[in-house]
């Protein structure tokens, strides 16, 4: 032990350093904040799992929801108890991701290359929250690692290894099931280059459908029947992709404007360089060394990871809320993945080591902050809520999606989420005399029902929030209607 401390050379030990600092602060800034329906969701869970009460909302998300619970044992806030099984379970995934590293670049680089993405200041802000996100993003580097196992093992069995890690994946996060793509693409290698038997093959996908009814069983036992499983699965995903609330912004944009978000809000802006200049400035450097560089021969086939990386941009882009950047971090990882890998798989240059250190030491300094800022100021609609008790009036709000958070807080006003003009009209009739409140989420999906409302609503009060927590409810405006 004491020889290896010795044999660590400055950029192995940067690494350790870095990737303990963000791992500590990120337990010290516990993020004591729940500011989305998902968030209420999985924390209400923790304490009484119910599907049909949206505790959490279809598909489940069991095994989130079972470490959730383990780490309730030590944590008593629920969200703070998911939020802390994410944080242990990402840093888990240091492991895979350098093995992953360490088959195509040398030791050094490895760990510095870990480092630069086990820091990555948005993935680091997103895994401090009460969400699947960060577990799912574990589960799949373990999956990944798995399936480079089970392509280079002599041993058939080994192909268990990836199915059971798929299992865990799906169970903390199903929209990641187009990973799938990678046991068909090891079934494929086996078959043509170890020669197993199709008979064979499909012994191991009994096995792996087996493996995912461990978690959907458990599911349907939870509801009461398998008929009363689906029938709640189809009222979800038929409101859950056709209500207006969360994406009212992106129905109707064109194709090229979804791609155009798509890549550069999403994958680079947010997921990349966590809005900052400087580090996308030092993202470009990188960039415009490997298009200049030469390719160099006999390189390293990442083939399977090709297939991943494309079987989920896809999906993310045509089947996911585009308003939501948090969907697209597999994308953002691998893509900075494959850009140090085509800049260390040779001996880099004094310039590529150094600016990629200034992005390791850069990342790491302001993930400190935004943990920081994360774990100490109110979300936009906490504030709401503070501002709305101290009116001193009798008032009926109407939201979105914030209702499910306020409900949560126990926000001692009436409050109600609402969809429709017209419904709107019918229910406020009941609250004379009671100050009638909207946030700018009712009254945009109201415009985009073709309603006039000048002259109806007065402005009252704007809160902010950092967009990088809460990207859709980060700027909520009050509204009075005045009619």
């Amino acid at each position: 032990m004491k020889n290896l401390v010795f044999k660590l050379t400055l950029l192995e030990w940067l690494g350790i350093i870095s990737i303990f600092i963000v791992f500590l602060s990120q337990l010290i800034y516990i993020n004591p904040f729940v500011s989305s329906w998902d968030q209420v969701d999985f924390s209400l869970a923790v304490q009484r799992f119910d599907l049909m009460e949206m505790q959490p909302h279809f598909p489940g998300y069991p095994f989130f929801i079972l470490g959730g619970k383990l780490l309730h044992l030590v944590v008593s806030q629920p969200s703070q108890a998911l939020t802390a099984f994410a944080i242990l379970f990402y840093a888990s995934a240091l492991f895979p991701l350098y093995r992953l590293l360490r088959k195509r670049i040398s030791r050094p680089y490895s760990f510095l290359v870990t480092s630069v993405m086990y820091t990555t200041s948005y993935c680091v802000i997103t895994v401090n929250q009460p969400m699947s996100e960060g577990p799912a993003l574990a589960a799949m580097w373990w999956y990944v690692w798995g399936l480079e196992h089970a392509i280079n093992s002599k041993y058939n069995w080994v192909m268990l290894v990836p199915l059971a890690l798929l299992s865990l994946l799906l169970g903390i996060r199903l929209s990641y099931l187009p990973f799938a793509i990678g046991l068909f693409y090891l079934f494929y290698l086996k078959v043509k280059n170890d020669k197993i038997p199709i008979k064979k093959i499909l012994y191991y996908s009994i096995w792996g459908a087996i493996l995912q009814l461990i978690w959907v069983i458990g599911l349907i036992l939870s509801e009461g029947s398998l008929k009363g499983f689906i029938k709640l699965s189809l009222a979800f995903t038929s409101g859950h992709f056709t209500d207006w609330g969360g994406a009212i912004e992106t129905d109707h944009i064109s194709f090229f404007e979804r791609v155009y978000l798509f890549i550069w809000k999403n994958i680079l802006w947010t997921g990349t360089f966590a809005e900052s200049w400087l580090t996308a400035i030092l993202f470009f450097i990188l960039i415009g060394i490997i298009l200049f560089q030469r390719i160099k021969k006999n390189q390293p086939t990442n083939t399977l990871l090709y297939w991943l990386f494309s079987s989920y941009f896809l999906w993310a882009l045509l089947a996911q809320n585009i308003e939501k950047a948090r969907h697209v971090l597999p994308i953002v990882l691998m893509f900075i993945l494959f850009v140090m890998l085509k800049l260390f798989l040779k001996k880099p240059s004094a310039i590529i080591i150094g600016v990629v250190v200034l992005i390791l030491l850069f990342q790491v300094n302001r993930d400190v902050k935004l943990l920081k800022v994360q774990a100490s100021e109110k979300p936009a609609v906490y504030q709401m809520n503070d501002y709305i008790q101290h009116l001193n009036e009798s008032v009926i709000l109407y939201t979105w999606e914030e209702t499910r958070v306020l409900q949560y807080l126990q926000a001692p006003y009436f409050h109600k989420r609402i969809e429709t003009y017209q419904w709107f009209k019918l229910d406020a009739k009941y609250y004379h005399g009671k100050t009638v409140l909207l946030t700018d989420k009712v009254v945009e999906g109201f415009k985009a029902q073709g309603v006039d409302l000048d002259g109806k609503i007065k402005k009252l009060k704007t809160f902010h929030s950092n967009e990088l927590f809460d990207p859709v409810y980060h700027d909520i405006t009050l509204y009075k209607w005045i009619e």
